[in-house]
């Protein structure tokens, strides 16, 4: 193909991406058809005389999809397309002045213009680039994230690097608040997985804390303690300990209270050993699904009634749980780290005629107020009146009291 045919190619290519893109609503349309002529009138940004780079045609969906967002969110534009005056500069300069030009009534950081143009939307940073743009306080957008952030993150997250994400802005201005330089902070977000979003902020505060505390510490030092606090509390067991271990972290409370630069080295280096000798994982011999957690202070029970004999035992094992989900048909399996933490504690009521015995009922106590909290039969049934009155017997015998909803 030579070079005219290649760019009448590149053209209809650009053309088609354009027609495509227009699927929208009517007044929607008719704005995306106003930003599409203004810029194919006054720039060469969807140009198919250009080639390679941000310009390329497959890199016009970069361009096509800014217009799209800036189209359906004309309602909050403050000047008309039209009126744009292009800057002499980059591609990215150039898309970047127009955002502005439509929406910013006071400057916005740049590092959230690319949300326009990103290949995964997310609405929500869209929606704080216009917070922002009218004038508002990061700290009064209205996501959890954001109004956890002290007076001084919020003026560092406005100051933060245009190469970050919004998410990884986030981290950014948490570690430089809590006293991390630079050099800390780009370590973190940008080889470890700190430029995502995080659960339990205050725990991941107090790494920071920590890693700002024992510097100077290397930077692969520095991955290699995130990386490890991940594997511990984020990850499932069954990933880093082995297979059986099940899907719920190894050590979800894990904290760094109390603890030293040595005491954590030294803990990360024979962690397993730790946890085996503490009883919270099973030692190499033993398969982790067969291994018992800690049994509670409620007693089991026995009874005979109507010529049968009836019985009520705790599940203790990740297997024996499977098992009791599988047969019941119940989504009980799922308490395994309520059960592990000791959290509540999960009974299996049979019932014996002849030589076997028979599930009739699951139940769930939660150990510290002692309170029966469920109870269900196959398929998440309710008890027939014989196995409530079973039920009755165990509660009495306990001490157990009934959750309103039993």
């Amino acid at each position: 193909m030579n070079s005219q045919n290649r760019k009448h190619y590149a053209a209809r290519c650009v053309d088609a991406l354009i027609a495509q893109s227009a699927a929208m609503r009517t007044a929607h349309r008719k704005k995306y058809w106003r930003l599409i002529r203004v810029i194919r009138s006054q720039t060469r940004l969807l140009s198919a005389e250009q080639h390679g780079g941000f310009l390329a045609p497959v890199n016009a969906q970069a361009v096509i999809a800014a217009c799209k967002r800036m189209a359906r969110r004309s309602f909050a534009w403050n000047r008309h397309p039209e009126d744009w005056g292009v800057p002499a500069g980059s591609p990215l300069v150039q898309l970047r002045s127009l955002v502005h030009h439509l929406f910013d009534q006071y400057p916005v950081p740049e590092f959230l213009t690319a949300a326009w143009w990103n290949e995964n939307e997310a609405a929500w940073e869209l929606d704080l680039y216009l917070h922002l743009a009218q004038g508002r306080s990061v700290r009064q957008f209205p996501n959890p994230l954001f109004q956890s952030l002290t007076k001084k993150m919020g003026a560092l997250y406005m100051h933060s690097p245009a190469d970050l994400s919004p998410f990884a802005a986030l981290n950014w201005a948490r570690i430089r608040a809590l006293g991390g330089d630079e050099r800390l902070a780009r370590i973190l977000i940008s080889r470890t997985p700190l430029c995502y979003p995080l659960q339990d902020q205050r725990f991941w505060d107090s790494v920071f804390r920590f890693l700002v505390k024992h510097q100077p510490i290397s930077a692969d030092e520095i991955v290699e303690i995130v990386h490890f606090l991940f594997q511990q509390r984020i990850e499932p067991a069954e990933k880093v300990w082995g297979k059986g271990a099940g899907p719920f972290p190894v050590q979800p409370d894990f904290s760094l209270k109390g603890r030293s630069l040595m005491s954590l080295r030294r803990h990360m280096v024979h962690w397993k050993s730790d946890l085996i000798e503490n009883g919270v994982m099973p030692p190499p011999e033993v398969d982790p699904l067969d291994f018992p957690w800690r049994r509670s202070a409620i007693g089991e029970f026995q009874c005979e009634l109507e010529g049968q004999i009836w019985s009520i035992e705790e599940v203790l094992t990740p297997r024996q749980l499977q098992i009791e989900s599988k047969i019941m048909k119940h989504c009980v399996e799922t308490y395994l780290n309520e059960c592990v933490r000791r959290q509540t504690t999960i009974w299996s009521m049979k019932v014996k005629a002849g030589q076997r015995r028979r599930r009739q009922l699951t139940i769930e106590v939660l150990p510290g107020k002692k309170e029966i909290f469920e109870a269900r039969g196959k398929n998440n049934s309710k008890p027939s009146s014989t196995v409530r009155k079973v039920l009755n017997r165990w509660a009495h015998q306990e001490h157990l009291t009934f959750n309103e909803t039993v």
